[in-house]
């Protein structure tokens, strides 16, 4: 994937305190953008795709350095890590005191130093309890002076259960698609049913985990809608293959709570795989 680019006339350096800027850290690289909340639109929009292994996050460390946008200060800054590392606890569990013993319910002890945080999810009545590398989270506290840390279950759960409530009596199947990892979220009578991640390697991995997940729940492949997120072309074998099964398969359309400046011109398919990035305003 080639980098991306695209700031619209509009955009004001003068002004970016009244901006919010978000930005998207995962396996793929870094993503930003920039939100005016005045007209609730975005004004500008990067994607610098690498590959960072190192334990110090040299490279995105560089990135966070270099590119411009990024050094102008801003009315919020909000930070999304996508890692499935995460834990939904609901309201009436969470004590903020025991983050390390709730958090290790469903994770164990990570050899690498980590920094763990909680961000409350409105819509679900839940917090979700998250970890991201230590040195990562000292790294962006020091770019910046003040930011919001966010994990992905947060813009994917929030923008998903606040279409639902527009859709009594339904059941709703949304599948958020990463590189190595696939997010399940169940909504049923605009409730939150199930919400977990999956690991994958290949397609049979996918289909099993997506159609035993429909059997466990009882749900019918006829009367259960499955949207797809992530993914920007019908013809990606993932999808393909999971229309076979489940002929309501449909792909998810680009955010409705923002609008896109027309000079930006950001493609369809941008807007599609890059929607936890998109949501991520509505957190707030």
């Amino acid at each position: 994937m080639t980098k991306t680019y695209v700031v619209d006339q509009s955009f004001d350096t003068s002004i970016t305190t009244s901006y919010f800027l978000s930005i998207r850290s995962s396996s793929g690289g870094l993503s930003f953008c920039v939100l005016d909340p005045v007209t609730n639109t975005y004004i500008a929009f990067a994607n610098v795709p690498f590959t960072d292994t190192s334990k110090d996050n040299i490279k995105t460390q560089e990135v966070l350095l270099r590119e411009e946008l990024l050094q102008l200060p801003y009315k919020k800054v909000f930070f999304l890590y996508e890692s499935p590392k995460s834990t939904l606890i609901p309201t009436a569990l969470y004590d903020p005191i025991k983050h390390k013993e709730l958090y290790h319910l469903n994770h164990s002890a990570d050899e690498e130093q980590i920094e763990i945080k909680a961000q409350k999810i409105k819509m679900a009545d839940a917090w979700n309890l998250f970890a991201m590398p230590q040195f990562m989270y000292h790294l962006v506290k020091t770019q910046f002076e003040s930011v919001d840390f966010f994990q992905h279950y947060s813009p994917f759960v929030e923008s998903c259960l606040i279409a639902s409530q527009q859709r009594k009596q339904e059941a709703v199947m949304h599948i958020g698609v990463h590189d190595k990892f696939f997010d399940l979220l169940v909504i049923k009578d605009r409730k939150m049913s199930l919400c977990n991640s999956y690991a994958y390697s290949n397609i049979n991995d996918f289909l099993y985990f997506v159609l035993f997940t429909f059997e466990q729940l009882k749900l019918e492949a006829e009367n259960t809608n499955v949207l797809m997120h992530g993914i920007h072309d019908k013809q990606s074998p993932l999808y393909k293959e999971l229309k076979n099964y489940l002929r309501q398969t449909k792909l998810a359309t680009p955010t409705p709570h923002f609008k896109f400046s027309n000079g930006m011109r950001i493609k369809e398919n941008e807007k599609l795989q890059f929607h936890n990035l998109f949501n991520l305003a509505i957190c707030v």
